[in-house]
């Protein structure tokens, strides 16, 4: 079936906003679609009290927000040249870019921030490691191996919910753990400081990744999420997230 035939959902657009000189690149997850993390985005380019706003480019990442059947037919490597991408836009027309990521959207974060001198990393349950057992087997068998139940909307609050895939292609889950091979391994080339915003209660992304962050970067600053699930950037805590993301980027450029 041809990708064409599957439209871009309007919650799925990418996001563009902000002025000034600050820029931030900002990544949704895994069968997700901007809508994740838009209000987060929106929050960090509008000006407020102490904050002087941001300019933010939110990609939409190839394959997402159409049709999961769409998601099987790309690669991490697509998803990764959406944030590169928008990093060039934000590096043409800001003094400093710094790049945030919610769950697979803080690998792509991660992997820009060991190829690019990024100013900072803001990084919301972020996902490049996982305790499963089964990842890796149905990640060799991808190829044989049925679609399965899609994993999004892991919220707390009853009256959010996060736009996602009812169901996903192991193929797609073979090459994001690709992708997390090769962004662990660039871990030590990261120079700029980090924030890992975690949900205490999560139940999609384990705490191997946050063991291994803690274990690798060089500065990295840990908030715990107590109110939050998974998508925590449509939950309880995301008015935490904004003003702990404000706080850091104003802390990293006033270095």
């Amino acid at each position: 079936m041809n990708s064409k035939s599957h439209p871009v959902a309007p919650t799925a657009r990418p996001f563009r906003g902000g002025i000034g000189s600050i820029g931030v690149v900002m990544s949704h997850g895994f069968t997700g679609s901007v809508q994740s993390i838009l209000p987060w985005a929106q929050a960090l380019a509008q000006p407020a009290d102490g904050w002087d706003g941001a300019r933010v480019v939110a990609p939409r990442l190839p394959g997402h927000g159409t049709s999961w059947r769409d998601l099987a037919r790309t690669r991490w490597w697509d998803w990764y040249q959406a944030v590169d991408d928008a990093y060039e836009e934000l590096a043409d027309q800001c003094d400093v870019v710094f790049v945030a990521g919610l769950s697979m959207g803080g690998a792509l974060a991660l992997r820009l921030a060991s190829l690019r001198p990024v100013a900072g990393v803001l990084l919301v349950n972020p996902a490049i490691a996982s305790k499963s057992k089964v990842i890796p087997i149905a990640s060799r068998l991808h190829r044989i191996l049925p679609s399965q139940p899609g994993i999004a909307s892991d919220i707390a609050d009853p009256d959010a919910s996060e736009v996602g895939y009812p169901r996903f292609s192991v193929t797609s889950l073979a090459t994001m753990t690709k992708l997390w091979k090769d962004t662990r391994s660039r871990l030590g080339k990261i120079q700029a400081p980090a924030l890992l915003m975690r949900s205490v209660e999560d139940h999609v992304v384990d705490g191997a990744t946050a063991a291994i962050l803690q274990r690798k970067l060089r500065d990295l600053t840990v908030v715990d999420l107590p109110r939050s699930f998974h998508v925590a950037t449509l939950d309880y805590d995301a008015p935490t997230i904004v003003a702990e993301s404000r706080r850091f980027i104003q802390d990293v450029v006033s270095r």
